[in-house]
Formats: structure tokens, sequence, C-alpha cells
């Protein structure tokens, strides 16, 4: 491989150790990340223990997907954290962005050495499926990882045309050289997307439908078959590949391994971890919780930080009746906003087992009215949304609006449903969406697609130490 500057840590060393270390943390040889079984499944397990951090799965992503969109803003009384995300002024030296940066790389580099040496693995006919199913979640985790990195960095995939502008540096293999170097340029929008594509499509015919070693009820922190399906169904919709998302989002509801949590019950179990609804999440012990850095506390009043605050606009989307507004709560700011809208979607802040949910079947149905809509399928797209209509407000008349109309309520059902789950921004900008962006103290921008700060500047110390990219930063930064 050529000179590069992305180096890793292994997947046993500690996640908290920067990501240019160059020396791994433990005495194991990089290339073996997956000799047999054992250390194929304790692999696996490090990296989704990587997903966990707080710069990743643990709260920056789900906060720069509000914060940045029409859905938050940070109070006046605030512990200085994502104060340039609120106001739109991020710069090169941004530490969330840089350690967002880091920790999906790490997880990239883990995931390419679990998949070189898997892929060398001679195993008998008993752990073949075993093998293939724990390959086929290293597909998906690296697949999510650059997904991720592609919404956070780089404009959407409809940017251009034909997908020529900059997107990420795609590496999909891993030197086991502690000492290596790689400076990779950032490649073309479509060739990262193209590699999701293929790593998840990859995933999918890897991973078998009833897992080998746990349950689709009792895990949803692991990437299973339908979670593969939903990001692959999730991919597509971005692609604007609407009859492959309604094929993957189909395939799962026909399945009927998972249901809607009723109305009643959405409040207090959309907490719960392995929740019915759920199909892929970020799960957590007591031993490995965020305390306070964990999203909770940066939502949550009373004792907690509570910095972030939902937005009137969102607040007032909701029917007084619907279920979904008890996460979005009347209350007041103790010495800041009095009234403010405080968000209580998160909850769990003694013990923190509170999955943080990567996709979930409200999503896939929400995938699939959109899709269909834009294959001109109104009808049965408006029965999509109606699903999710009535599962928030009871009993519902039909929905009859087509065209226009029909596609304004299912993104305002995406805005209602999926807030402060990591979608609001990338959907606005997908959508080439004009939007309103709220500020602390109550003043607000006006945000017209396409916006260079919508997305991430490339973090200088990249810049600096990479020659390869040194000349490709994102505008305006």
């Amino acid at each position: 491989m050529k000179k590069i500057l992305f180096i890793a840590t292994i997947l046993f060393s500690s996640c908290s150790k920067d990501f240019l270390d160059k020396q791994p943390q433990q005495n194991t040889d990089l290339n073996s990340a997956f000799i047999d079984m054992a250390s194929g499944r304790a692999s696996i397990n490090g990296i989704y223990s990587l997903m966990k951090g707080v710069n990743y799965y643990g709260r920056s992503l789900y906060v720069t997907a509000d914060l940045l969109s029409d859905n938050a803003y940070l109070s006046s009384s605030n512990s200085k954290r994502y104060l340039q995300f609120d106001s739109y002024t991020t710069n090169s030296t941004n530490s969330d962005a840089r350690s967002m940066w880091n920790t999906l790389y790490q997880v990239v580099v883990n995931a390419n050495l679990m998949i070189q040496s898997g892929n060398k693995l001679q195993v008998g006919a008993s752990d073949s499926t075993e093998k293939a199913q724990i390959l086929g979640e290293a597909y998906a985790v690296r697949a999510l990882a650059y997904f991720d990195l592609m919404k956070l960095f780089a404009q959407p995939y409809n940017f251009t045309a034909d997908g020529s502008h900059l997107g990420v540096p795609l590496v999909t293999e891993t030197t086991a050289d502690a000492d290596a170097i790689i400076s990779p340029a950032r490649d073309q929008a479509s060739k990262v997307y193209a590699q999701i594509e293929a790593d998840l499509v990859k995933a999918v015919a890897m991973i078998p439908a009833t897992p080998v070693g746990y349950t689709l009820s009792s895990n949803k922190g692991r990437v299973s078959l339908y979670g593969a399906k939903a990001l692959l169904a999730r991919l597509y919709l971005y692609e604007g590949k609407w009859a492959d998302a309604e094929t993957q989002t189909t395939d799962i509801i026909t399945a009927n391994k998972y249901s809607l949590l009723a109305k009643d019950k959405l409040a207090t179990d959309f907490q719960l971890e392995n929740n019915g609804e759920t199909i892929f999440e970020i799960l957590y012990l007591t031993t490995d919780n965020l305390g306070t850095d964990a999203m909770v506390n940066f939502c949550l009043q009373g004792g907690s930080y509570g910095d972030m605050l939902a937005t009137d606009d969102l607040y007032n989307g909701y029917d007084a009746t619907d279920a979904r507004r008890s996460f979005v709560v009347k209350g007041k700011r103790s010495g800041a906003e009095n009234p403010a809208i405080l968000i209580n979607k998160y909850q769990n802040k003694s013990t923190y087992l509170e999955g943080m949910k990567v996709v979930r079947l409200a999503e896939v149905y929400l995938t699939r009215a959109e899709a269909r809509k834009m294959q001109g399928k109104d009808g049965l797209a408006a029965a999509d949304v109606d699903v999710i209509r009535t599962r928030a407000l009871g009993t519902v008349p039909a929905t009859t609006a087509t065209g226009d109309a029909l596609l304004t309520i299912i993104k305002n059902e995406r805005r209602k449903e999926l807030c402060f789950e990591g979608h609001r921004l990338f959907d606005l900008t997908r959508w080439k969406q004009t939007f309103t962006k709220f500020k602390t103290g109550g003043a607000t921008i006006s945000i017209t697609y396409p916006n260079n700060k919508t997305i991430m500047p490339i973090p200088l110390d990249e810049i600096n130490a990479n020659p390869n990219i040194a000349g490709q930063q994102n505008p305006d930064y």
C-alpha cells in the first residue's frame, strides 16, 4: 500500500487512545483479528464497543443530526459543548468533528482487519454458518461507518448528478505493520457509496436469517439479516433507488419478526433495550456506560446537563393526542429558558442501560412509504404512513393526499417519529430542503441548500498530516 495517515489501534486496545497512536496496545498480531471462532466473536464485539463511544453513537452523531437542523438548539445555560454546531461556526480545528472522524475510521480499520483475516480462515462445516455471520456483520459495520462518514463529511449522494463530488477517503485494506502510514486522497462520492452498497449486499448474503449464538428477540445489539436489510434500504433511499428500497423494506415487514410498540407503551418502552420494535441498536452494559457523557445527560433536565432543547417548531408539529409528543415536553430550563421544550426521549440516567436506536421498524415503514411515493405508488405509500400515524394517534382517517402533499406528510412523519435518533439534518440535505436553524437566545438562520456548513470540515490534523488530502478541504473551511 502507499504511504498513508490512517493508523488505528487494534480491536483489543482501549477505545480512548488517540486515533494516531502507532503502536498497538496489546501484543496481538494485527493479522490475527479473526484466526479462530473465539477470536472472531471477540473481534466483532470489540467493533461494537468502538461504536458505543461518545464520539459516535453514544452522543455526537445524534447531536449533530438534530442540533444542526430545525429540531434543536443549545440552552443559554450550557456546558460549552457543541457551541460551534449550534451557531453554524464550526471550523477545521473543532474537536467534536475531529473525534467523530477518528472514531469512525477506527471502526473502519478494525472491520478491515476482521474481513481480511476472516476471509483467510478455514473452518469446519459446523462453524461455517457462524463464520459467515460474523464476517457479514463486519461488512455491515464497515458499511455503516462509511455511510455515517459520508453523511457527516460530504455533501449528499444527489449533490451532483453523477456522484463526482468529493466523498471521504476509501480504505478497504489495512496493513498489519503498526508503523505503516497511509495517505489516501478523498474518493468520489459515487465510489464510496458503491462500496457501502457492495458491503451491505454482501452482509445480506452472508448473515443467516436465524442467527447463531443468540435470538433476534434477545439481542438487538448485533446486525442481524434484517438489520443489514434495513441499513441497505436506508442507503437505497439516500441513493434514490426507490424500487430497491421498497424490496428490502417489504422483506423486513413481511418477515414479521418485529412489531411497533403500542401507542400507550411508546413513551415508556422506547427506552428499553431489545424492545420489540428495534431492529439494531447500540447496547450498553453497566460496565461500559458513558455516565455524564451519555446522550441522556445532554438532554434530560434535573441533575443532568440538559444542554440541548427542542424547538417550538418541532413541538408544534405534533397533535395534542400524539403519543410521540411525550418525547418533547413543555417545561423550563433551570436558570435559563422559561418556557422551554425539553427532550424526554432518553431517560435512563441511573443504570444507563438504554440502547441507542440505529434502526427500528417505524423507520422501515417510513422508508417504504417514501420509496413507494417516489415510484408513483401513492395509495400504497399512504397506507404505510397511516400505519405510523395510527400507532401514534389511534384511529385516524385514511390519508387521501397524493403527489407533493403526500410527500410532505411522509417527511413530517419522519421528523416527528425519528427526532433525536440521528436523522433530521441528513434528511433535510438529501431532500435539498431549506430550513430554519434556531439558535441559542432566539436568533435564527435560514439554511438554503446547498450550505457548506451542513457538513463537517475535514479535521485540520488530517489536512496537515496527509499531503494527498491537503487540497481537498470542504468549502468554507
